[in-house]
């Protein structure tokens, strides 16, 4: 990585962020700035040429033993097949923080772990309420978009004011964030019908197969093998995963936290995770942004849209704020941990609204949701760009203002 931003990164995070964890942390800031970059290009695009962009985003594809409803077009193959990649990285991060990271005491793991379910909850709530007060039924099924949080962006977003925040602020929102993409990918996959017909023997088959390569990531975890040994049972999981209808980039996390890491630079999961993650970051997930972010706006989507709009910012920012603090109000309450040093509970509200900034899951979600309707879907993203707006900068503007004594380390 250029030596020259990633200094600069440093500075804005705070020097205490050394080795992997201050690695990781400036590759997602850099990454959110670029990711940000990636998201306007996907929207001038699809404005100012829509005809290109759209000829391009449905052009068709054919992947042999691949079933057409996973994997028919550019936009699909990214999607589907491409984010594969981006999963695997948060598996990655998960087992390394649960060997030698936050999540591996409680203390620590247990509060962003809980704030991020009652931010997930809440913000699916909110958006339910509106849009069965609004009474659009055809809305209804888009509850889970508005539940996960953006690594990338939070972190992008965050750095701007990194002077001004503790170090135990910065990794609280990470193992949020992580914590949060995860429960909502599961959810994605646990609700994910892609409409591929199987017989029932076939359902048997598929469903052992997926057994049987469990149980080898398992042996191989164990006898601690070939990190390639990984990369091939995650694209075979991932296959019998678009098989069986289930979301197949949950594959990615599933056996990236089985893959052995801890402190050894040589270890099968550290290695891989110096590839996947910057792979992640730098292309996958802005060709996610362009190829599947990108609206006309031109259109005026919003026309007749304002009630799934008005749901979705308010999920994104009211729902994420009651339930972030009040699933952390609920930890604390019962022991299970603190507040981050140096935080109040005003500049914690702060922060909770930064969650409330993504475009990566809630997008998986509304392609899902939403794909019989374009109109829906393009509404949809123009919340997300509007909600994002509004949680990055008030979330900042309280973060900053709240910290009148930032830590030494910053």
């Amino acid at each position: 990585m250029n030596s020259a931003p990633s200094s600069l990164v440093r500075r804005w995070l705070g020097e205490p962020f050394g080795g992997f964890l201050g690695s990781l942390i400036t590759q997602e800031t850099i990454g959110g700035l670029i990711l940000t970059a990636a998201l306007v290009l996907g929207v001038v695009w699809a404005s100012v040429f829509s005809h290109s962009y759209d000829t391009v985003v449905s052009l068709s594809i054919s992947i042999p033993t691949i079933p057409s409803s996973m994997v028919h077009d550019v936009s699909t193959l990214v999607t589907n097949l491409a984010m594969l990649i981006f999963f695997a990285a948060i598996g990655l991060e998960i087992g390394r923080e649960r060997a030698v990271g936050a999540l591996q005491k409680s203390d620590t793991a247990l509060p962003p772990v809980i704030a991020a379910l009652g931010g997930m909850a809440m913000a699916a709530v909110t958006y339910l309420i509106v849009v069965a007060a609004e009474g659009n039924s055809a809305a209804l099924g888009g509850w889970g978009i508005p539940m996960a949080t953006d690594v990338a962006f939070t972190l992008g977003a965050l750095s701007l004011i990194g002077s001004r925040v503790s170090r135990e602020l910065r990794v609280f929102l990470l193992t949020l964030a992580v914590a949060d993409d995860v429960a909502a990918v599961i959810i994605l996959g646990m609700t994910s019908h892609h409409g591929h017909r199987l017989t029932s023997l076939g359902v048997v088959a598929y469903i052992a197969l997926c057994v049987v390569i469990i149980a080898l990531t398992l042996v191989a975890r164990r006898l601690r093998l070939s990190l390639w040994t990984f990369v091939f049972l995650a694209l075979g999981l991932w296959w019998a995963f678009a098989h069986l209808g289930i979301e197949p980039t949950l594959a990615g996390v599933i056996v990236g936290v089985c893959v052995p890491t801890g402190d050894d630079p040589h270890s099968p999961g550290l290695r891989l995770e110096r590839v996947v993650t910057p792979l992640s970051t730098f292309v996958v997930l802005p060709i996610f942004a362009i190829l599947v972010g990108g609206v006309d706006l031109t259109s005026q989507p919003w026309k007749g849209n304002w009630g799934l709009i008005g749901a979705l910012v308010g999920a994104r920012s009211i729902g994420k704020i009651i339930g972030i603090t009040g699933g952390l109000a609920l930890a604390i309450k019962f022991g299970y941990g603190s507040l981050p040093k140096g935080t109040s509970w005003r500049q914690m509200s702060g922060a909770a609204l930064l969650c409330g900034i993504g475009f990566t899951v809630p997008l998986l979600f509304a392609t899902r949701d939403f794909a019989g309707s374009s109109s829906l879907l393009s509404a949809t993203k123009v919340a997300l760009l509007m909600a994002s707006i509004l949680c990055a900068g008030i979330g900042l503007w309280i973060v900053a203002k709240r910290s009148k004594n930032p830590s030494p380390e910053g």
